[in-house]
């Protein structure tokens, strides 16, 4: 892996809150794809639902976050917990976890979680993926916690809508504001890693942003205002074309 850091302000006594993307970010490709397969897998979906996943998941670790797939991941994790109840979602989340999503974590990214978390940080995932699998995530990765898109329930199965927003963009960087201000941290003290130029609007709001296996937008946005790069091993095929790309951004 390859780091480019600079050395983060001291804390002044207030938490400090590391927020973190899930999706290219800690985790080599998207977390809702991975749990596609697997849902088939259980009998929990079928196969027409997983092809254009499949699809969706090569395209998204190579080229990095587009509006297109936003929505495509959006009306999957939709599509895919319609009619079924939490607890059905949640053994096949914690299926997809072990089998699919924790073999594709970044250990150098881990790594560098662990040790905010031993600086007695608070480390929480933020992520547009579903709120149930995100917090199955941060439990066994033993992080603070994690804030996802709720889906909607009634009768105690879900609806196939979402309660409120996809926690993605801007309205990633509220909830992280809203978490900040219960926790009484001060943000120019805390930390955010994301793989996306669609989370400039979290990256702003921290003291100690960090541009993670970077898609082209944010890694010229990243490399013209000198925030942290990282590249995690296993990612070092894509940097070259997306730092091709991200010059031409420029």
């Amino acid at each position: 892996m390859r780091t480019e850091t600079s050395k983060s302000k001291k804390n002044s006594g207030s938490p400090v809150v590391v927020f973190v993307d899930v999706d290219n970010t800690l985790v080599k490709g998207a977390s809702i794809y991975m749990f596609a397969v697997e849902a088939w897998k259980s009998g929990f979906i079928r196969w027409h639902h997983v092809i254009p996943a499949l699809f969706h998941q090569r395209s998204f670790i190579k080229q990095g976050e587009t509006t297109k797939r936003v929505k495509s991941t959006r009306e999957r994790a939709q599509a895919l917990a319609a009619g079924h109840s939490l607890a059905d979602f949640v053994q096949v989340g914690e299926s997809a976890w072990r089998r699919s999503i924790a073999p594709k974590v970044f250990p150098d990214v881990l790594n560098e979680l662990r040790n905010h978390m031993e600086a007695g940080r608070q480390v929480w995932l933020l992520t547009a993926s579903p709120q149930a699998l995100s917090a199955i995530i941060a439990r066994d990765l033993r992080l603070s916690g994690a804030l996802g898109t709720t889906l909607e329930i009634h009768d105690g199965r879900f609806t196939g809508e979402i309660e409120g927003e996809l926690l993605h963009g801007p309205i990633k960087a509220e909830a992280a504001r809203a978490l900040a201000e219960s926790l009484q941290a001060d943000l120019s003290q805390c930390f955010a890693y994301s793989d996306s130029v669609a989370d400039v609007p979290l990256l702003e709001l921290v003291g100690n942003p960090v541009a993670v296996n970077p898609d082209p937008g944010l890694l010229a946005l990243a490399t013209e205002r000198g925030w942290p790069i990282m590249w995690p091993e296993g990612t070092g095929r894509h940097e070259k074309s997306r730092t091709k790309k991200g010059r031409e951004k420029r």
